[in-house]
C-alpha cells in the first residue's frame, strides 16, 4: 500500500527512492521524491520536538532528512513555483541549522564522555550538557510552531504544485535524471581541482561530495542497476574520512570559541588541552585522506561518472 504524505513513517526506511522507472514522467518522479523526503523531515522533526525515544538519534536523523530533503527541492527546483520552492528551502535550512547546533553538542558529549579520562572531564561535560539543553529549544519551539502553521499541509499543497512547465514537452525521468546528476558531477570535481590542503576548500568538497551522494539517492532509479552499489559505494569513501575531519574541526572550532567565551575559568586547561588534541586527530585524519585520494583515484571515478551518465545512444555511437 502506498504511503499518502506524512503519514508515519516505518522504523526503517531506505534512502533510496523506489518504484520509479527510467520512463517515468519526470513531475511523477518528482512528486514521488519531495513527498517523501518532505514527510521524513516531519517524521523526525516531530520526534526530536517532542522528544521521543532515542532523542540523539532523532536529532542526528532530522538533519540528516533535512539535507535530503533540500537535495530533492534543488533537484526539481526547475518544475516548483519559484517563490514557493525558496520559501521552503529556507525553511529547511532552518531546520538543519537547530538541528546541527544540537548535533554538535551532542558529537562532543559522546567523545569526551567517553574513555579513562572522562572523570576528569565533568566540569566540562557539564557545561557542554547545558549547552545542549539549550540548543533543544529552538527545535522544539520550531516544531511547535511549524505544526501551528500547518507545515504537513502547505508541504502537500507544494508536492501537488510540481509539475511540467506549461507547453514543455515532458522530459522522462532519465533524462531529468541524467541532467541533474551531471550538474552535481561537475560541481564535485570542480571542487576536487582546487587547493584541498587549504581546509575550507576541503570542507567545501566535502560538501560537494554529500550532493552527489544525495543526487544519486534521488536519481539512480533512471540510471540501471550498476550505478547504486558502484558509484555510491565510491563517493561515500571519501565522505567517511572526510567526516572525521569536519568533526575534529568543528569540535576544535567549537572548543575555542567556548575557550575565549569562558576565559579564566577552571575548564579552561581542559578546553587548552582538548583543542590541541583535537587539531592533532584532524590533521590526522587529513592525511589518511590524501593518501587515499590520489590524482589517480579522481581520473578513475571521473570515468566511471562519466560511463554511467552517458547515454545509451551514445554508447553505441562509440
Amino acid at each position: 500500500m502506498q504511503l499518502t504524505l506524512f503519514e508515519p513513517m516505518p522504523k526503517r526506511t531506505s534512502k533510496w527512492i523506489e518504484g520509479l522507472r527510467p520512463e517515468t514522467p519526470v513531475s511523477k518522479a518528482g512528486r514521488r521524491t519531495l513527498e517523501r523526503r518532505l514527510r521524513n523531515v516531519w517524521s523526525w522533526l516531530k520526534r526530536a520536538g517532542r522528544r521521543q525515544g532515542d532523542i540523539v538519534e532523532a536529532v542526528h536523523q532530522l538533519r540528516v532528512a533535512a539535507r535530503r530533503a533540500m537535495a530533492a527541492l534543488d533537484g526539481y527546483a526547475a518544475l516548483l513555483p519559484p517563490k514557493k520552492a525558496a520559501k521552503y528551502e529556507k525553511r529547511l535550512k532552518q531546520i538543519r541549522r537547530c538541528a546541527g547546533q544540537a548535533r554538535d553538542c551532542d558529537v562532543l558529549l559522546e567523545r569526551l564522555s567517553a574513555g579513562p579520562d572522562a572523570s576528569g572531564r565533568a566540569p566540562l561535560i557539564a557545561r557542554i550538557a547545558e549547552l545542549r539543553r539549550e540548543a533543544q529549544r529552538p527545535i522544539t519551539r520550531l516544531y511547535k510552531k511549524l505544526k501551528k502553521d500547518g507545515f504537513p499541509a502547505k508541504a502537500r499543497r507544494l508536492v501537488d504544485r510540481l509539475r511540467r512547465r506549461v507547453g514543455d514537452r515532458e522530459p522522462s525521468f532519465e533524462q531529468w535524471a541524467r541532467i541533474g546528476l551531471s550538474r552535481c558531477v561537475e560541481s564535485f570535481f570542480a571542487a576536487a581541482n582546487r587547493d584541498l590542503e587549504d581546509i575550507e576548500r576541503l570542507h567545501a568538497f566535502r560538501i560537494e561530495g554529500k550532493r552527489v551522494r544525495y543526487a544519486l539517492e534521488n536519481f539512480s532509479a533512471a540510471l540501471g542497476p550498476a550505478t547504486r552499489p558502484e558509484l555510491y559505494a565510491e563517493i561515500e569513501r571519501p565522505q567517511g574520512v572526510l567526516g572525521i575531519v569536519n568533526d575534529h574541526a568543528s569540535a576544535a572550532a567549537h572548543l575555542a570559541a567556548w575557550r575565549e567565551a569562558w576565559l579564566a575559568d577552571a575548564v579552561t586547561p581542559l578546553l587548552d588541552d582538548l583543542i590541541g588534541d583535537e587539531r592533532r586527530r584532524m590533521a590526522v585524519a587529513q592525511r589518511e585522506f590524501f593518501r587515499w585520494w590520489t590524482p589517480q583515484r579522481a581520473a578513475e571515478l571521473r570515468e566511471r561518472f562519466d560511463a554511467a551518465l552517458r547515454r545509451p545512444d551514445e554508447e553505441d555511437a562509440a
